[in-house]
């Protein structure tokens, strides 16, 4: 039985076709309406703004990658074999002041420059601004990442078009400039699928164009898709491999390769995985392609030879998240007190789950674009993670991204997480609504946060899906989580 009363059941294909339609009609009437986005600023790349690979010196970038506490590496790629300049200088400065930010000039025998800043203060924002053919770019900002504490990031992913019917431009560049709206996002995790095709230049044209904001001013950090076809172009922009680790404060998240021609060395890769889950670090996520769990039509379970090979890891090691991609919409599942998100509305063509959901299915949001943000609270004992929606064509920018859920997750080895995992605030109705009226007088009552260390907002509405008269005791025997 569905969740979700207000969504019609026998969904067919000729409806989603209409419904896709409609929708793209709508966004490009928002659009053309100049009241309804943001100027996209003076950034390389961006086509949009006149920019094109025919009259910009640059052609992608500036974007950041391999962020540490005290490095980083600023991407720029050229049309042309010439020399870019870089300068810098941390945030206290007020921004790039003449003459006393660091210049960095790199040569003109490349079209792929990158600019490796090292010796850089941990925790710190730092500007930047970029120099190409007498052309100035910038200020851009990015974060260094502190040795310890709290930081917040954003996951999303499912970014590739379908051209003609779907476009980067008219779905991409919403969720994107949403993103880059987001106050203190150090870090930006794709969940894969970037563009359609990973080793065509023109379809990297247009997710560089259309991320332009946000690329410049966060890290980013991709998942390998099965549509980047483990190209060498990929591997090119991004300089990183297939699987790898990002170590940001008390966030220790893992990438993984999930893709069939990587099947084979699954696993070698579940002996790197033990071993770099064995590091002694509060916050454990993992991210990657194809979900573990999912109540897709089409792949309905989940893909069973990755769960097999690694939730047992993901179960000793602690993890307390796993993002994934691949099924284009929003499905929250738990299994063993973990939470599996999958992630995958950034404007790729709208897929359904089936009517009969999986055992640990919990909350789904089809048809929407979207993305979700990870928050850490210097003192706080939960992160928070809160699901938000860009709705296109609503207002002005900071006006038509609502958050449809919010999640709070506790470390592995707390009782209240082996109890929870999460007491949500939800715009998406309780699975099994069984008590209508008791579950809305808890709403009413404030009264859905349980956890000591929790302070919920007084104007939150707050369903809680464990009640909490109902918690169990540590040790006790395992209930429904939400």
């Amino acid at each position: 039985m569905r969740s979700e009363p207000w969504r019609a059941s026998g969904k067919s294909a000729s409806f989603f076709l209409i419904l896709e339609v409609i929708v793209t009609l709508g966004i490009l009437l928002a659009i053309s309406c100049p009241c309804a986005s943001a100027g996209p600023g003076n950034f390389p790349g961006d086509f949009s703004s006149g920019d094109t690979p025919g009259n910009s010196a640059i052609r992608w970038g500036p974007y950041i990658t391999g962020t540490t506490s005290h490095a980083t590496s600023i991407h720029v790629w050229t049309d042309d074999q010439i020399p870019v300049i870089l300068e810098y200088s941390p945030e206290e400065d007020g921004g790039i002041i003449d003459g006393i930010s660091l210049n960095l000039t790199s040569g003109g025998e490349d079209v792929h420059h990158i600019f490796a800043l090292r010796n850089l203060d941990p925790g710190t924002w730092y500007y930047y601004r970029i120099t190409a053919d007498g052309r100035r770019y910038g200020d851009y900002r990015f974060m260094t990442y502190p040795q310890s504490g709290p930081v917040s990031y954003v996951v999303y992913g499912d970014t590739r078009d379908e051209l003609p019917r779907i476009s980067q431009e008219n779905r991409h560049r919403l969720v994107a400039d949403a993103i880059a709206d987001e106050p203190g996002v150090a870090l930006i995790v794709h969940t894969g699928d970037l563009v359609h095709d990973g080793g065509n230049i023109s379809d990297w044209d247009r997710f560089f164009s259309t991320g332009a904001r946000m690329l410049a001013n966060a890290t980013f950090a991709p998942v390998m898709g099965n549509h980047e076809r483990n190209s060498t172009l990929y591997f090119k922009i991004f300089r990183s491999p297939a699987n790898y680790t990002i170590e940001a404060g008390d966030f220790f998240i893992t990438i993984l390769d999930s893709n069939d021609w990587s099947w084979d060395t699954l696993p070698s890769q579940s002996v790197w995985l033990s071993e770099s889950l064995a590091e002694d670090i509060p916050w454990k996520f993992v991210a990657l392609h194809h979900p573990v769990y999912s109540s897709d039509e089409k792949h309905w379970g989940g893909f069973e030879n990755l769960r097999k090979e690694w939730e047992p890891i993901f179960r000793e090691s602690g993890v307390v998240a796993v993002f994934q991609g691949h099924v284009h919409l929003y499905e929250r599942d738990t299994a063993d007190g973990i939470t599996y998100i999958t992630e995958a509305r950034g404007g790729a063509p709208w897929y359904a789950l089936a009517e009969e959901k999986i055992p640990e299915y919990r909350k789904s949001s089809e048809n929407t674009l979207g993305y979700s943000l990870i928050i850490g609270e210097s003192g706080s004992p939960v992160v928070r993670l809160k699901v938000k929606t860009v709705y296109p064509g609503r207002g002005m920018p900071n006006e038509n991204v609502e958050v449809i859920e919010e999640i709070i997750l506790y470390p592995h080895d707390t009782a209240s997480g082996s109890i929870h995992q999460g007491i949500i605030k939800s715009s998406l109705l309780p699975l099994h609504l069984s008590a209508p009226l008791r579950c809305l007088s808890y709403a009413l009552r404030d009264t859905g946060c349980v956890h000591p260390g929790v302070r919920c907002h007084p104007d939150s509405q707050i369903i809680p899906f464990v009640f909490p008269g109902e918690a169990p005791q540590p040790n006790s025997s395992p209930m429904e989580r939400a």
